[in-house]
């Protein structure tokens, strides 16, 4: 992983950064604004909305109900 202003690419997806980049919710990657979005999906889906996530290290699995 590299440093947050040192880094060119997303540390996830491997997209090229191009000003906007932001460190991931869930884990210290710096990841792009598209995966930034995912997560966002991602903390809608689990309790509190993620607050007890934050920083956990991995990025949690959420299955949706098929009803």
């Amino acid at each position: 992983m590299s440093d947050f202003f040192d880094c060119t690419h997303c540390d996830r997806c491997k997209r090229d950064l191009r000003g906007c980049r932001i460190t991931s919710w869930f884990t210290t990657e710096t990841i792009c604004m598209d995966c930034c979005s995912k997560e966002r999906d991602i903390c809608k889906e689990l309790p509190s909305n993620g607050r007890f996530h934050e920083g956990c290290g991995y990025i949690p699995d959420v299955k949706k109900d098929v009803s």
